[in-house]
């Protein structure tokens, strides 16, 4: 019986699944705090001990940070995580590592109608290009090349590209962030410390304090309770996070032209859906003067299961051990 590994590595939570290779079927499956580790292969010890699993013919893993050859180094993890050394240390006969949006690109197909939310409809055309983009604790995103039906992701770090404010109040707010961050990119936004952050500046801006002190005075949570029990400053927080979301999906959309899909993935979407199914979404996103109605053709999609990346990870896990045994024949 073939036993393999699928890990899908965020910043706050690691989710591993153990799982047959024959029958598909789940060995164990459990999610951990990624801080409550001092390494990668700490945790997976702990998993392998815990259900008694101490061999694995092959491991998938998706890593939130820039994979260098079979290296990763996490963005906001003091994590590196070596493939090599990490099959030697958990008795792993085949590992592969990837960045935690290229393993999400390749759980769309696995997918069902109750995962995902139609934000906007578009035009939808099987033959166009796919995106996957999420906002959680950082800011990922994967361009998605239709080859001939079949969807290949590509590597991309583009959360961390330059934050380009659409109004007064977001130029403000750049020129606040510029204080502690000589680059602003999306991701000090669009990420749970973005919006902790912008719920500090916009309480700052209502009581008319001075703008010198950064630091959150609550938790994204709690800012998103706020914000559903009315509190004004948090509801604009989650109006403006929303805003800045949609015209960043919508610059890169320019670029990246998805017929096929912009999939908004990631931990916060699916926590403030109701922002996101809001008009001022797809209005921040389609508001590209001449160049409007070609995103309103553009279907978009919010995926509210948040195992999207475990699933990636698991379709590859069983696809690279069939290519193993067929070479092994």
């Amino acid at each position: 019986m073939g036993k393999l590994l699928a890990v899908d590595v965020g910043a706050t939570k690691v989710l591993v699944s153990a799982f047959d290779a024959e029958t598909d079927d789940t060995l164990a499956e459990k999610r951990y705090l990624s801080s409550d580790f001092i390494s990668l292969s700490k945790l997976i010890l702990t998993f392998q001990d815990e259900f008694s699993l101490p061999h694995f013919d092959a491991a998938c893993l998706g890593l939130a940070g820039p994979v260098s050859a079979r290296q990763v180094h996490l963005t906001n993890l003091p994590w590196i995580v070596d493939a090599d050394a990490l099959a030697q240390d958990c008795y792993i006969d085949h590992v592969e590592i990837m960045n935690d949006f290229t393993a999400a690109a390749l759980g769309i197909n696995e997918l069902s109608e109750e995962d995902i939310l139609c934000l906007q409809t578009g035009d939808y055309d099987a033959e166009g290009n796919r995106l996957i983009v999420g906002a959680g604790t950082g800011l990922g995103i994967a361009p998605i090349k239709n080859c001939d039906g079949e969807f290949i992701p590509q590597g991309s770090e583009g959360g961390h590209m330059d934050f380009a404010p659409t109004d007064d109040i977001q130029l403000k707010l750049l020129n606040w962030l510029h204080k502690k961050w000589t680059h602003v990119s999306y991701e000090r936004i669009l990420s749970g410390e973005g919006i902790e952050i912008l719920y500090s500046f916009f309480n700052a801006e209502n009581h008319g304090h001075s703008h010198h002190n950064l630091t959150p005075i609550c938790s994204a949570e709690q800012v998103h309770q706020f914000a559903m029990d009315g509190e004004p400053i948090a509801q604009k927080t989650l109006n403006t996070f929303v805003e800045v979301y949609g015209a960043y999906i919508g610059n890169v959309s320019l670029l990246w032209q998805a017929k096929a899909g912009v999939y908004i993935a990631g931990g916060i979407g699916p926590k403030i859906r109701d922002w996101m199914q809001q008009s001022r979404f797809i209005e921040s996103m389609a508001a590209k003067g001449r160049m409007s109605n070609l995103i309103r053709e553009i279907p978009v999609y919010l995926v509210v299961n948040d195992q999207i990346g475990l699933l990636g990870m698991k379709y590859l896990a069983k696809k690279r051990y069939t290519m193993l045994n067929q070479k092994n024949i």
